[in-house]
């Protein structure tokens, strides 16, 4: 992951704000506990003592070979016992003086046996590519907020000569984006989700990126135009690569999942062309997974960007196709 130094200690200095965060928690919990529950803190002073001994009993232990422990963890053992029992008779949760870290596999360090948590990995893109947007838009865009009502029993589309009406093409489409999701970690796949304008293939892409950066992969999301932007950028700084304003253009082919949005809208010329076979083609080689939405139809991709990216979509990716009334205009109305 391409880091300036000054990018690194911004991203580090938010695992000690999430860290002092927790401890700033704990240290008020416990404060509310004690007030409560006076033998509480009784405990954990004897707890404190007891540890104490422990440890000079095991040092004593490591030297003649003859002392005996035991007693002393199982001491300790009952009053850990006592303080969860004392908890719940009060009314709290066992694990209320252990509040959840926001990663629980490196414990908000950003680091797992000396090397980047997943979650550095994400804080990393989501910094270089500017992607605090993405992750508000995630929260409200996700599988759990999927809705089918907006997608009529009686609106059919002939342009696939599937029998399907607008719903139950919805339906499909919303199991294969969940089998994409439950297969991303064994198998390498890619999708392509076209159609009209307002019809929810952004949203059904989010819900996809949301999905797959909860079980700890990295996801970039990039609007084609700054996806087309990030390599123009890359061609013209070659030969300043390894300054610090560089583009960060290796990532996009290194992520878990690439997600582009929006294929179509920007000015394609034979530059864009040349950039989008490399990108979908080296992400391919490399069993990298990326989603693509557009409102482009088949055939028209096949005349803006040429038969070879084409065929690589129609071999190498799930096509969904969504229709429907425009979901925007839906709203406006619902919303009279």
């Amino acid at each position: 992951m391409s880091l300036t130094n000054q990018q690194y200690d911004q991203l580090m200095r938010q695992y000690e704000t999430l860290r002092s965060d927790r401890e700033s928690l704990i240290h008020s919990r416990r404060k509310e506990i004690y007030a409560k529950i006076p033998r509480f803190q009784e405990i954990d002073n004897e707890i404190a003592t007891s540890s104490v001994d422990l440890i000079q009993a095991s040092i004593e232990g490591g030297l003649t070979g003859s002392v005996d422990t035991s007693n002393l963890h199982s001491k300790i053992e009952a009053m850990i016992q006592e303080k969860i029992d004392l908890l719940k008779a009060h009314g709290f949760d066992e694990n209320y003086l252990n509040p959840p870290y926001h990663c629980p596999d490196c414990k908000d360090t950003g680091y797992i046996d000396h090397r980047p948590c997943h979650c550095f990995t994400q804080r990393a893109i989501d910094l270089l590519y500017s992607q605090d947007h993405v992750q508000k838009m995630f929260e409200v865009e996700n599988f759990r907020n999927f809705s089918f009502d907006y997608y009529a029993d009686d609106f059919f589309d002939s342009t696939d000569g599937a029998p399907l009406s607008a719903r139950e093409n919805s339906e499909k489409a919303y199991r294969d984006a969940l089998a994409f999701v439950h297969n991303f970690s064994s198998h390498h796949e890619n999708m392509l989700i076209y159609g009209d304008t307002g019809v929810g293939k952004t949203f059904l892409s989010n819900c996809i990126g949301k999905a797959i950066l909860d079980q700890g992969f990295s996801v970039i999301y990039l609007s084609a135009f700054q996806l087309f932007e990030i390599f123009e950028k890359n061609t013209f700084r070659k030969k300043d690569s390894a300054s610090d304003d560089a583009v960060p253009y290796k990532n996009i082919f290194d992520c878990d999942l690439l997600i582009i949005d929006d294929l179509g809208t920007e000015f394609s010329n034979s530059f864009t062309v040349s950039q989008l076979f490399q990108c979908i083609n080296e992400r391919l080689l490399h069993k990298r997974s990326t989603v693509i939405s557009t409102n482009l139809k088949l055939r028209d991709i096949r005349e803006v960007y040429s038969e070879r990216i084409s065929s690589r979509f129609i071999e190498n990716y799930t096509l969904i196709h969504l229709f429907g009334e425009d979901i925007r205009v839906q709203k406006q109305v619902k919303e009279f």
